[in-house]
This record gives C-alpha cells, sequence and structure tokens, in this order.
C-alpha cells in the first residue's frame, strides 16, 4: 500500500466518523503562531457530555 492510498483510507474514516455525529473533528493544518509544535493536525474528539457539563446544564434549567 502506498501513500496515497493511505491517505486516502485515512480520509474516508475521518469522513465517515464526522458524518455519525459521534465525533467531533478538528481539523489544524495550518497554525497562525510561529510555533509549529502547536500544529496539530487532524484532532478527534468525542462529542459526548462530560459529568461537569451534564451537572451543569441540570442546574441552570
Amino acid at each position: 500500500m502506498n501513500i496515497k492510498e493511505k491517505i486516502t483510507e485515512t480520509a474516508e474514516k475521518v469522513y465517515d466518523l464526522a458524518r455519525e455525529g459521534k465525533y467531533d473533528i478538528k481539523v489544524n493544518m495550518f497554525s497562525k503562531t510561529k510555533n509549529t509544535a502547536a500544529t496539530k493536525g487532524i484532532q478527534v474528539v468525542s462529542a459526548r457530555d462530560t459529568a461537569h457539563t451534564k451537572k451543569w446544564r441540570a442546574k441552570n434549567r
């Protein structure tokens, strides 16, 4: 499997994850800061509520 096929396969997986709605996909390829360590690329974050946000929302209803 060459690099182009790997990139295509990864992009398809990320697209499927974003379409399901279970995950939030954050893409940061180019950072405005000069620090290259801050550039994260693709970040997949769970879209579920944390215990803190559940408690906060229940309190403010």
